[in-house]
């Protein structure tokens, strides 16, 4: 593992840090709103009962078991579909987890242990078990002094060094590049914000943020393609304007390349014109 990531990421490893009362209370307020807007992530804050592994423990043990789940997205995929969807997965629950923090604390948390897990989900009208990452989370003292830019910078660091063991583990087994990884990572990341954002009617701040954060110079994180784009579109019967901002891409999970596969409404490789009629046409049947 890069040693860069588990000096980041391990800090602390089993003992919480001091944090103010009223930061904890903030994050803990934080998880309490994920677990009912984003039941499909667990996030709990550090404790001595809490039973995780380490995240290099984690991924050293389990990554066999998180790349056949990706198995149930799609028929005939090979390794590097896997990886793709894997990375993709994972780096969009690990922004909804952290992102949930720091949209509405300013707070930056630390993953210290991680665990796969079932849980149950609604799907049309039906109760199905499904998988999920679940982060265990401590935050750090000293975060109240820092300026905006200066926790936009925290939080990239520390996302980007929690990601990079990650991602060279999944290179060792799958072979999908270390680019493209980084590309899915920043494509969770931004769209992750944005769920949040419009749960929580902060859209524009959470999308200022979220280019704050994987725009940065010189960042693993940063693609030309990977955008925000507001579509419009008439609704029939003089019904009025629909209004959707969508996270464009700039990686792909190659679902194209699985069996019955196709290219995903917001995918880099689709020409522009042609994703815009499609995310017109997502809208128009939207229940927005």
């Amino acid at each position: 593992m890069a040693n860069a990531g588990r000096v980041l990421m391990d800090e602390g490893m089993g003992q919480e840090q001091p944090t103010s009362t009223a930061h904890r209370a903030g994050a803990v307020a934080a998880t309490e709103w994920l677990a009912t807007a984003f039941p499909e992530v667990g996030c709990s804050l550090a404790s001595a009962q809490a039973v995780f592994k380490s995240p290099d423990s984690f991924w050293s043990e389990q990554i066999e078991t998180c790349l056949a789940y990706q198995d149930r997205f799609a028929s005939g995929m090979d390794d590097k579909i896997r990886a793709a969807h894997l990375i993709a997965f994972y780096s969009h629950q690990l922004s909804l987890a952290a992102g949930a923090i720091y949209l509405t604390t300013g707070l930056v948390p630390i993953v210290s242990g991680l665990r796969f897990e079932t849980y149950s989900r609604a799907f049309d009208g039906q109760t199905l078990e499904a998988g999920r990452f679940h982060f265990l989370v401590e935050m750090p003292s000293g975060q109240g002094e820092m300026g905006r830019e200066e926790r936009d910078k925290s939080f990239h660091d520390v996302f980007v060094a929690h990601l990079r063991p990650v991602i060279a583990v999944v290179k060792r087994r799958c072979s999908l590049s270390t680019r493209a990884q980084w590309r899915l990572a920043a494509d969770g990341l931004a769209g992750a914000f944005l769920e949040i954002g419009r749960r929580r009617r902060e859209e524009e701040m959470a999308i200022e943020q979220a280019l704050a954060i994987v725009k940065r110079a010189h960042s693993p994180l940063t693609s030309r393609e990977l955008h925000y784009e507001r579509i419009d579109v008439a609704c029939a019967g003089g019904e009025g304007l629909r209004s959707r901002t969508y996270r464009i891409r700039g990686g792909c999970c190659l679902f194209y390349r699985a069996e019955g596969g196709s290219y995903c409404d917001t995918c880099v490789l689709l020409k522009r014109e042609l994703r815009r009629d499609r995310l017109r046409a997502h809208l128009l049947g939207s229940k927005k």
